[in-house]
């Protein structure tokens, strides 16, 4: 799951907000049972994170690539992670990590939050331009866009038209600029396609497809970057940029 969808599930939970889980339980390895009879403060999320505030500490999900949440429901023959009841209200979290974190042992920084408004494009920027790793992977970089998975790099890549295997310090400064407001507004599309259940697919321009909607030339898959991740491109429009040095 990327950031949209975890900011969106953040808006649904919000209700919960001044509530007491009465029950908890769930494979997690984490001291669960201490959020019983205590008060969530608020909902929030941060990236691929959902995070639960309690008095003095944080629950943390973190939704990694597979995550999912059921609202008063369950998935047959699948255990839940952690499964957290309320008095109308149960929360089963599937394929996901849990963490309890003192406050003091948590930084939220809004600034690489790719749904935050204070999200920081000069610090970004900065980031790319003095990397020589690969952009795909620079883009998938958690402390420098959380909340990007690959569909929103592909995507992104796409509408700035730049190779996924450009090596980022060599990539015109014009086009990093374009690449950071393509993941921002895609971002945001991604997020209010999913708040009116619409369909994602009608948004995708190069993710999963298998001809260019601009040249029409095939569209090739490969597994890039340190993570072997899927990435889409289209040699013809997106422009591979290599190390001068």
């Amino acid at each position: 799951m990327e950031g949209p969808g975890v900011y969106l599930i953040k808006e649904k939970l919000k209700f919960l907000k001044g509530k007491i889980p009465i029950a908890v339980s769930g494979n997690t390895r984490e001291n669960k049972e201490i959020i019983v009879g205590k008060k969530l403060l608020d909902v929030k999320s941060f990236g691929k994170r959902l995070i639960f505030e309690f008095d003095s500490f944080y629950l943390i999900i973190h939704f990694l690539m597979y995550g999912s949440l059921r609202i008063n429901e369950k998935r047959k023959n699948k255990k839940e992670r952690i499964s957290i009841k309320f008095k109308n209200t149960e929360l089963n979290f599937y394929n996901t990590s849990v963490k309890i974190l003192k406050k003091e042992d948590f930084i939220y920084d809004p600034k690489i939050d790719i749904m935050s408004r204070d999200f920081d494009k000069i610090k970004a920027k900065e980031k790319i331009k003095n990397s020589d790793k690969f952009i795909c992977d620079i883009i998938l970089d958690q402390n420098i866009f959380a909340g990007v998975g690959n569909i929103i790099k592909n995507e992104a890549l796409f509408m700035a038209g730049i190779h996924p295997l450009s090596i980022c310090k060599s990539i015109e400064e014009k086009l990093i600029d374009k690449l950071i407001d393509s993941i921002l507004s895609f971002s945001y599309d991604f997020y209010l396609l999913r708040k009116t259940n619409k369909s994602l697919k009608e948004k995708l321009f190069i993710y999963g497809k298998k001809f260019c909607r601009i040249c029409n030339s095939k569209i090739k898959l490969k597994y890039t970057g340190e993570k072997k991740r899927k990435s889409f491109f289209c040699e013809n429009c997106q422009k591979l940029f290599y190390s001068i040095f």
